[in-house]
């Protein structure tokens, strides 16, 4: 528990004396404490029935240590409010404690042990306390470890028992263990408690506090004449020591709150004689009693009873008279009542009723109590017994002479409900009770002849009436309910069935007529005319006003709509995925005529996938919709032959791919080759460029124009020249002229070659340039949709459009938003209706619908394969976590950055905290730089570096063992620190971070295939894409980074196609730190990726406050 250690030494002597402290002190140093606790809780103590608060956490302090006396522990806590220096509250088991109420030696023994565990023994050393110590115990040094530590507890009793004997009076020395006897007075509702004490003689306990607390601490205490030297409730016997104990545990839990002075009572000089007992507390005193009935004598107004809780001893009787019957009860006194219970007794034996459960049956017997007789006439005895039989039957013994109560039951109605719409949005609900015997009827709400009903059960059927309504029509008698369409379709769809429940249900003509329907069945067009989409809408269950009506609000988060003529037509989450597609393209392509509505090419294979097979769409498609359906169903198996060069070099996964993006570019679709890092999307794109200029296509048909991060701008060109040579290809890249000259007309090039970096310079050179392909690979360049660099990508004019990524989502669902942008315009609408639509939905709520619906979408324009699936013969990757414990140092700093951030988060507001999001960034990079060593940015620190420790022990074993390495870092600092110690190690490596040059990049990945260099630092950034280092089988990451795509991307420049050997990737994670959230992140990341790529979970990673408080 971090703690801020502000109580000290001067806090001490101002809450203790001196000989308090001392006390503490010596048992401290002579008794190691047992199951010492130290935790925190909320600010807000009550104390003796005040509260307590404050802004900050209380810090508890807890321990035992055995008793001297007894096999029993006492136990100590202390609640101290740190940052205001306040000791709250101090409580004790021990006798010392219970004549203070404040200190013991415990007490003060729990504080010093706490300030010695902060401050060393020194705190006290060279103290007066020091002093008075050594001259109490004889020892010149109590300091040294041991020196005063007692005798164990046990060994000395033993000792004790055989040189000690035992004084006990005379009157407790042979007659057995102590017995108790109870008396009980009524007084105000509650009980006045007395106790008589004894073996074979009972005497008075004059002070059952003295008594108690005697009992307590240990002390004597006299009965009688004679005296207990020491008493314990192991003088007890068993009933009367649970009873004993029943009374020491109320003693301490009324002593804690503001009603201790009220528990015990005086009476006529007897100081403190009698306890109190009520509510609570005196049902538990007659339960208990009741346990333990006949042995623990019990007295009431001084005769002797039995308790008998649960026995049914009142005895009513009901005798008929000429008009009536009289009722009456046998003997009975009432003696207390405590809400939940009243207690009665009748001769020698006390019972109880329920109070709420049958407050019939008491106000009776309240009236029984004033009057002997009760005088009831027949007319009202069939209401007397309809709320008074089941109460009478169940708990008291009724006789009845001269009827039967058969004969005066009530009779139970025949209940008709009537429910209407007097005006618009009013719902009214008339109720009609039918009694057969007599041939009556009464409305419910009415009072008439209420004796002649049965009111009980239609009081029962009001309660369940009422819940429904919100109002009351006096003139009518009827309940009412005013609503709204949400509050009306709710009445209408979840209300009305339940009333057939509570009788027959007559629903007048005007509530009919709004109706609840299910969706109307719809005919769906669509062909397929001049590149264009045509599709219509239409419906025979509904006008062409109505369809539009319903296609305009439809919304998945809505559960009906409500037509102009009231009616209500309810939506199937079973056709959500039809409906959301209809009525999407109705209000982006229909422009108010659902029945001729043209549609771009793109939406084809979703509206196919989502309205076929559906009995309430009945779905007519003319023949070359359906053949476009056909060839992109089949894209993967269409006959396009694979280039006679590279058919040996294509995997079958890889001829799939190419078959797909030549069968999008046929169609006229643009897609997302997103494959896994190392399945080949360079080659796969390759082999459909070449097959594109096999095909015949040259100069403006060919034209291709691929774009990509500058790192990888001289690998395509490698690429082309080791795969497709009869591709020829031109870098675009040197100064601005040099550019310029070569962005032209005369560059007759096949492939064009630039950076997405040169692209946004160069962009007004390619305004009247048409290219007939243009591929952006690493896409996720191009996630911001509002940067320069993907604003320059959709300003290129061309006729097809490829992206390659392995991570098509990285963080966010807007980056797939942004691709497809690029790849489609329109295709996921403009961003704004993107994120109303389907982002915000999926992300906050968790929509699997939106989801499903996003991924029905995407998923024809969208191919992606992973490696565990088409490369069976890819060696392993085992993933280790290591963990790495901070010491010393460097644990001190990181604890205490976390801590300062921790307080700079609590005490902002939302607002504050979106302002300054820029330091709370900076802040979380220290935390980080502090796991990978605090050098990074504290310039003289010189300790311990436990994670550069780890790493450079894994680096020798992995040595040892024939492996070569790629380490990874973000910071190039960290990099930096590696370096030096290998060459402390005399261990060769090689280095790549954003000042590395591109033909240097690219001299170092061929050099280490084939020198002896084991080691290779990578920063994270600058090699985590485009480099091919299979001859690497183990991977290090020094520091873990918030995208785990990132960190796999650096994973697969050794793990791809190539690679001979199982990879093993290690990931140093600091214990106990932001590290190992950093991880958890990680998980919620990959998850967005998988949901829409393959149908798994979503999750939100954009960190708020509270989430980042619970990091650290």
């Amino acid at each position: 528990m971090a703690t801020l250690y502000s109580y000290t030494l001067e806090h001490f002597f101002r809450d203790f004396t001196e000989e308090e402290i001392v006390d503490g002190l010596e048992l401290a140093l002579s008794s190691p404490l047992s199951n010492f606790q130290e935790r925190a809780t909320a600010g807000i103590l009550r104390t003796h029935g005040i509260p307590y608060f404050s802004q900050e956490r209380l810090s508890i302090l807890r321990s035992q240590w055995p008793s001297d006396d007894s096999d029993r522990k006492e136990t100590a806590e202390i609640y101290l409010d740190e940052p205001h220096n306040e000791l709250i509250l101090t409580s004790c088991t021990c006798r010392q404690f219970a004549k203070s109420h404040y200190a013991c030696p415990h007490i003060t023994s729990l504080l010093c042990s706490y300030l010695m565990k902060t401050n060393g023994h020194e705190i006290f050393q060279n103290t007066p306390l020091a002093e008075k110590l050594a001259q109490r115990t004889g020892v010149n040094n109590p300091f040294l470890s041991g020196i005063l530590q007692k005798t164990d507890i046990g060994v000395s009793r033993l000792l004790a028992s055989a040189a000690t004997p035992v004084t006990v009076s005379p009157d407790f020395s042979s007659n057995g263990p102590l017995g108790v006897e109870c008396y009980l007075l009524s007084r105000n509702g509650g009980a006045f408690l007395e106790l008589k004490i004894g073996s074979r003689r009972k005497y008075v306990v004059k002070s059952l506090y003295e008594f108690l607390k005697a009992i307590a601490c240990g002390n004597s205490y006299t009965l009688g004449k004679e005296t207990i030297g020491h008493m314990s409730l192991d003088l007890f016997d068993p009933s009367s020591k649970a009873l004993i104990q029943f009374l020491l545990e109320l003693d301490f839990f009324k002593s804690q709150t503001s009603h201790y002075h009220s528990l015990y009572i005086s009476i006529s000089g007897n100081y403190q004689r009698y306890l109190y007992l009520e509510g609570r507390d005196l049902d538990s005193l007659m339960e208990l009693l009741n346990r333990f009935n006949g042995e623990i004598p019990v007295s009431f107004e001084n005769e002797k009873i039995f308790i008998n809780l649960d026995q049914n001893l009142l005895q009513l009787s009901m005798k008929k008279q000429p008009y009536g019957v009289i009722l009456s009860a046998g003997e009975f006194q009432a003696a207390f009542s405590t809400g939940e219970w009243h207690y009665l007794s009748i001769g020698k034996t006390l019972f109880r009723i329920p109070g709420a459960k049958a407050d019939m049956l008491t106000s009776l017997l309240n009236l029984l109590t004033e009057k002997p007789t009760l005088y009831i006439r027949d007319q009202d005895l069939p209401q007397f017994l309809g709320q008074t039989s089941k109460q009478l039957e169940t708990y008291t013994q009724l006789s009845t002479t001269g009827f039967k109560l058969d004969d005066y039951s009530l009779e139970t109605p025949k209940f008709h409900l009537y429910l209407d719409l007097p005006q618009e949005d009013l719902i009214s609900c008339q109720v009609k009770c039918y009694y057969s015997r007599k041939d009556r009827e009464y409305l419910l709400y009415d009072q008439t002849d209420v004796s002649q009903r049965n009111m009980a059960v239609e009081n029962q059927l009001k309660q369940k009436i009422n819940v429904f309504f919100d109002a009351y029509d006096e003139t009518n008698k009827a309940m009412c309910l005013t609503c709204a369409d949400e509050r009306m379709y709710q009445f209408l769809t979840q209300d009305l069935p339940k009333f057939s429940e509570f009788g027959e249900v007559f629903v007048s003509d005007a509530l009919q007529k709004f109706r609840v329907r299910p969706l109307p069945p719809v005919n769906v067009g669509i062909r397929l005319d001049t590149g264009l989409l045509h599709m219509s809408l239409t419906s025979s269950d509904l006008s062409q006003d109505e369809l539009i009506e319903l296609l305009s609000s439809y919304s998945t988060k809505k559960k009906f709509h409500r037509l102009k003529n009231g009616s209500f037509i309810t939506f199937d989450p079973e056709q959500t995925q039809q409906w959301s597609a209809m009525s999407e393209s109705f209000l982006q392509y229909g422009k108010k005529h659902p029945e001729n509505m043209t549609i771009p090419l793109f939406r084809s294979m979703y509206l196919d996938e989502v309205l076929k097979n559906h009995d309430q769409i009945q779905l007519s498609e003319n023949r070359q919709y359906k053949e476009l359906l056909l060839n992109m169903d089949y894209a993967l198996d269409n006959d396009y032959p694979v280039p006679e060069s590279l058919k040996a070099l294509l995997r079958p996964y890889q001829a799939e791919g190419f078959r797909w993006i030549k069968t999008l570019k046929q169609c006229g679709f643009g897609g997302i080759l997103a494959d896994d890092m190392g399945l080949g999307k360079t080659l796969q794109t390759l082999a459909f460029l070449l097959s594109e200029k096999r095909d015949g296509k040259t100069g403006d048909s060919l034209r291709t124009l691929i774009i990509t991060p500058a790192s990888l701008v001289y690998n395509w060109k490698k690429e082309i020249a080791r795969f497709t040579p009869e591709l020829t290809c031109k870098i675009l890249t040197g100064t601005a002229a040099a550019r310029q000259e070569l962005i032209g007309p005369d560059n007759d090039a096949d492939i064009w070659i630039t950076s997405y970096d040169l692209l946004k310079r160069d962009i007004a050179l390619y305004e009247d340039i048409i290219f007939a392909n243009q591929i952006i690979d690493e896409a996720q360049y191009i996630k911001n949709h509002s940067t320069q660099a993907s604003k320059a990508v959709r300003l290129i004019q061309s006729s097809f459009r490829l992206a390659l990524t392995g991570t098509p989502i990285e963080n966010q669902l807007s980056e797939l938003w942004s691709i497809f942008d690029y790849l489609m315009p329109g295709f996921l609408y403009n961003y704004p209706t993107f994120k109303n639509r389907y982002e915000s939905a999926i992300v906050n709520d968790q929509d699997k619908e939106t989801s499903d619906r996003l991924r029905r979408l995407v998923h024809p324009f969208i191919l992606r394969r992973l490696k565990k699936d088409v490369l069976k013969e890819l060696p392993d990757k085992i993933e280790k976590v290591v963990s790495v414990h901070l010491e010393g140092e460097q644990k001190k700093l990181y604890d205490a950055y976390a801590q300062r951030l921790k307080l700079y988060l609590a005490k902002q507001s939302p607002e504050e905290f979106r302002q300054s999001k820029l330091e709370i960034l900076k802040e979380l990079t220290r935390l980080r730089q502090l796991c990978c060593g605090p050098s990074l940015f504290l310039e003289h620190y010189h300790g311990e570096n436990a994670k550069l420790d780890t790493c450079i022990e894994l680096v020798k074993q992995a040595i040892e063992n024939g492996h070569k390495i790629l380490l990874f870092s973000q910071f190039t600092s960290v990099l930096d620190e590696l370096q030096k110690a290998f060459k402390h190690e005399q261990i060769k490596s090689h280095r790549i971070d954003g000042g590395v040059s591109k033909e240097e990049r690219i001299r170092l990945t061929e050099s280490f295939a084939t020198d002896d260099t084991p080691v290779f630092c990578i920063s994270l950034k600058a090699g985590g894409t485009g480099l091919n280092l299979t001859a690497a089988d183990i991977v290090i990451h020094y520091d873990p980074w918030w995208n785990v795509a990132a960190q796999n991307q650096a994973t697969d420049r050794t793990h791809r196609i190539g690679q001979k050997n199982v990879v093993t990737v290690y990931e140093l994670i600091a214990e106990a730190t932001i590290e190992e959230q950093i991880l958890n992140l990680q998980k919620a990341k990959s998850d967005l990726v998988e949901e829409i790529l393959s149908g798994d979970g979503i999750k939100s990673t954009v960190l708020n406050r509270d989430e980042l408080l619970q990091m650290l």
